[in-house]
């Protein structure tokens, strides 16, 4: 993807609606964070892991108890975030999550991975809104805070 193409994806971002129930993505870098003007919102992460890693929807799994269910579902969770250790720090828009500079690399290699393997253009779009922000501490070699945003 294009330098101008990425930028006028970020402006897009940038437009969208900021409320409660988002992560807010800042640049770590030492003391200071900067946010990186976009949220990442809860049908992001919804489309970003079920559609792009495969963790399966909870009434997919069919048990004879809930107990039972449970216990399905976890072990298909697991599996389907294993293979995505960064990424599956960010399910819950409601807790903070930090990246180090080291493990930002990591993260975009994930986003990688998940983009070489989707054409949802749901997909596409959470995993460029985890990727320009990767880029962006990447680029200052610094850390990435995913911060839960409240208002």
């Amino acid at each position: 993807m294009s330098d101008e193409t990425l930028k006028d994806l970020e402006a897009e971002f940038r437009q969208e609606e900021k409320g409660p129930g988002s992560l807010s993505p800042h640049v770590a870098d030492g003391s200071e964070m900067s946010y990186v003007g976009y949220d990442i919102h809860p049908e992001n992460i919804e489309a970003l892991f079920f559609e792009g890693i495969g963790v399966p929807r909870w009434d997919s799994i069919k048990a004879d108890s809930f107990e039972q269910q449970e216990v399905l579902y976890m072990a298909q969770y697991g599996d389907a975030m294993a293979k995505f250790p960064m990424i599956a720090r960010s399910n819950d828009t409601f807790q903070h999550v930090d990246y180090s500079a080291e493990e930002v690399t990591q993260l975009l290699e994930e986003c990688g991975r998940i983009l070489a393997g989707t054409s949802d253009p749901k997909v596409v779009r959470a995993v460029q809104k985890f990727s320009i922000a990767g880029n962006k501490a990447a680029e200052a070699q610094a850390g990435l805070n995913f911060n839960p945003r409240q208002q």
